[in-house]
């Protein structure tokens, strides 16, 4: 299952706000950092409304992946 949290950018070294102002996502004073089992993705944070509403919609479609995958 990915984790995922949402930091600062202005915590964030140089070298990843200037791979945010390349996504166009310089002008955001927050990033969400999710880790997967290969990845490490920047993105927009969703809103919290969206991230309650999504989580099991989410969580049933890694479920029903891992199961075809054969992960579980």
């Amino acid at each position: 299952m990915p984790k995922h949290f949402i930091i600062e950018t202005e915590n964030l070294p140089a070298t990843v706000k200037n791979w945010l102002k390349a996504a166009n996502l310089g002008d955001l004073e927050q990033v969400e950092l999710v880790f997967t089992d290969r990845e490490v993705l920047l993105r927009k944070p969703r809103s919290q409304t969206l991230r309650q509403w999504a989580e099991p919609v989410v969580d049933a479609y890694d479920k029903a992946f891992r199961r075809l995958a054969g992960l579980e």
